[in-house]
């Protein structure tokens, strides 16, 4: 399945977005229900799997489908405090 930001640009994993309410994840591929690849964001708490020694494996995701793009933009990995404002990396 195809995706795509506000901005028409085709959204791929390992690329970066920028959801709706401002928070920045990372664009996973995954299967969806049905064993179909999809795309996803990151539905796993990272703590929970270290402490109890699970990896990337056991990382599950929320579908790409189960939000609503029409607000989303492709950016980089994470924003940085520059002294002119927000800057990005």
């Amino acid at each position: 399945m195809q995706y795509f930001d506000k901005h028409g640009n085709e959204i791929k994993a390992g690329m970066f977005l920028r959801m709706e309410d401002g928070s920045i994840e990372e664009i996973y591929a995954c299967t969806d229900s049905y064993g179909k690849e999809d795309l996803g964001i990151n539905a796993s708490n990272d703590e929970f799997l270290k402490q109890h020694g699970l990896g990337e494996f056991d990382r599950e995701f929320y579908p790409l489908s189960s939000f609503s793009l029409r607000e989303t933009e492709l950016c980089q990995s994470e924003p940085t405090q520059g002294y002119s404002g927000m800057e990005m990396k």
